[in-house]
């Protein structure tokens, strides 16, 4: 059984289990593959973000990139805080306009390490996105990340992030 799932921004093949040999009517599965159609998100926008996220120090933040179908570019929509600490976070989720999409969520956790807690997973459980946690800000040395793929009510590892080079993203 595979998770075929398109999006604008997205084509993601992936094998959820193995199952037997049988006649398939569609054709044989291909290998796992992911590809963002909208192609890697440019590294500036990253450097963006960290500086912002560290200009909230002590404090967690919040931000999203959004990638326009219609136009090919990319923007960071900095979410409504309703409430930050250093170790919580509670922001609004964008609406996007037409042909816009979410293809990024991203949190930093202040100078703490960065991983994905119990209330990432319940809040990533049914969106289809890359969700990024920054951990490390304000430290000697290059941040730390925590990134996957949010998609069909699964989480999936990704091998590194999806931006073009960035001066802070090692």
């Amino acid at each position: 059984m595979m998770l075929i799932l398109r999006r604008p921004w997205l084509k993601l093949d992936y094998r959820v289990t193995e199952g037997p040999e049988c006649h398939a009517p569609y054709g044989e599965a291909g290998p796992d593959a992911v590809l963002l159609r909208c192609g890697l998100v440019p590294g500036a926008l990253l450097n963006q973000i960290l500086d912002h996220f560290r200009q909230a120090l002590p404090n967690e933040d919040a931000a999203f990139v959004l990638w326009n179908e219609r136009t090919g570019e990319f923007s960071i929509d900095f979410p409504v805080i309703e409430r930050a600490t250093p170790s919580r976070l509670v922001y609004r989720t964008p609406q996007p306009e037409p042909d816009c999409h979410i293809v990024c969520d991203l949190h930093s956790h202040g100078t703490g390490a960065a991983f994905f807690s119990a209330t990432d997973d319940a809040d990533d459980r049914n969106s289809t996105k890359v969700a990024i946690v920054v951990g490390r800000l304000g430290r000697p040395g290059a941040p730390s990340f925590a990134a996957r793929l949010c998609a069909g009510g699964m989480f999936l590892t990704l091998p590194g992030l999806p931006f073009a080079e960035a001066r802070d993203a090692d």
